[in-house]
Parts: structure tokens; C-alpha cells; sequence
């Protein structure tokens, strides 16, 4: 007797689509909160860039006042966004309807894209709106600051962590500190925030590349 067997083969079921389980198409409200959340972490960002590049180049110390007047900035730039989001969805949407078929692309919007193109539109117009309405919010706008102000100090503190530990990862040197010391302490702190601004500018790109991943809308569309 042969010390193998032939195997048989195996008889897979036909795929049955119907079996899928249904997927239920997110709601209104929340599309829009996740529209909030992203827009929100995006203002954070360019606040908290502000914040530290004021830190490296030794502008005026921090101030509450001056910080939630440029939240309010930041704001104002996100509903800028959002608006021409909704508008350019809008002509997609009117183009949407003139073609029929199937989509290439996800970006090849047919007549059967003009429901979702009018959900995002929709979205994004209330994104714009309920933007508009925190930018005169006191109690927000120092939050939204104080928070990117928290994260700015982050990555001020990691980054000079990050420093140490490369050019004196053994540990702590042994330093005298005398007039010399003392003479040069300008030219070390410039080149500290030389190598600060270098290293946030790709902490930032990463961040960024990160957040396009994260489009609440990617693939919705299409």
C-alpha cells in the first residue's frame, strides 16, 4: 500500500452575496460628528505650529488672549475649507448627473454617486456652519487653545528629549559651567532650536500623511 493517499478535493460552497452581512450606512449626524473630529484635529495642528514656532524663534511669552484670537483664526480658515469642500462636492454632483455607467476611479462620479455626493455636500456645509458658531465661543476657543498649546509643549519636550538621548545617551556629562559656558549659552540654545524646527517640520509631515489616511469620507464616495 502506497504510503500516500490521493486527497480529494474539496467542494466549496458557490458564493452566496446575500450571506454578507448588511452594512449599515453611517447616519447623518454621524458623518457629521466625524467631520467635526477631523476638522477639529486639523485646527489643533496648524494652532499648535503657531505655538511652537513663536517658542523658537523666542517670540512674546504665551498669552491666553492672543491665543484664542488665533483659534479663532484657525477656525476661520477651517470653514474656508469646508465651504469650498461643499462647494466643489456641488459640482461634482451636477456633473455626477449628466453621466451614466460605471466609475473608473473613485473619483469618477456617475449619476448613482449623486446621493453620496449630496450626503458630503450636506456634511460639509454643516461642518462649515457649526465651525462658524464655536469660532464666537469664548469657553471653546480657550479650550481649543489651551489644548494645542498642551500638545505644542509636547512636541518641544519630545524633541529636546530626543536630542539629549542622541548626543548624550550614556548619560550626563560632566560640565563646568564658567564664563565661557556662560558666553556660549546663545550660540547652543540657536542651534538647539535649528535642530527643534528640523525635527517637528517631520513629526508635522507625518502627521499629515497620517490625517489624508484618515479622510472620514475616503472611499465613501465613488
Amino acid at each position: 500500500m502506497p504510503f500516500w493517499r490521493k486527497r480529494r478535493a474539496k467542494r466549496f460552497k458557490p458564493f452566496d452575496r446575500s450571506a454578507l452581512p448588511e452594512v449599515t450606512p453611517p447616519t447623518f449626524d454621524e458623518m457629521l460628528a466625524e467631520g467635526l473630529l477631523v476638522a477639529e484635529a486639523a485646527g489643533r495642528m496648524a494652532l499648535r505650529n503657531r505655538f511652537v514656532m513663536h517658542a523658537l524663534r523666542g517670540d512674546e511669552p504665551f498669552d491666553a488672549e492672543r491665543a484664542a484670537a488665533a483659534a479663532r483664526e484657525v477656525l476661520y480658515e477651517l470653514v474656508q475649507e469646508a465651504d469650498e469642500v461643499a462647494e466643489r462636492t456641488a459640482e461634482d454632483r451636477a456633473a455626477a448627473a449628466r453621466r451614466e455607467g460605471r466609475a473608473s476611479n473613485e473619483h469618477d462620479y456617475r449619476r448613482a454617486d449623486a446621493a453620496n455626493l449630496r450626503r458630503r455636500e450636506q456634511v460639509y456645509a454643516a461642518v462649515a456652519k457649526e465651525l462658524w458658531a464655536r469660532r464666537g465661543d469664548p469657553e471653546y476657543l480657550a479650550a481649543f487653545a489651551e489644548r494645542a498649546r498642551a500638545e505644542a509643549w509636547d512636541d518641544v519636550a519630545g524633541a529636546i528629549d530626543a536630542r539629549l538621548a542622541r548626543e548624550w545617551g550614556g548619560g550626563w556629562p560632566e560640565i563646568e559651567v564658567d564664563e565661557e559656558y556662560e558666553a556660549e549659552r546663545e550660540t547652543r540654545l540657536a542651534g538647539l532650536l535649528l535642530d527643534l524646527d528640523d525635527e517637528l517640520r517631520a513629526v508635522e509631515r507625518e502627521r499629515e500623511r497620517r490625517a489624508e489616511q484618515n479622510d472620514p469620507f475616503r472611499g465613501f464616495v465613488g
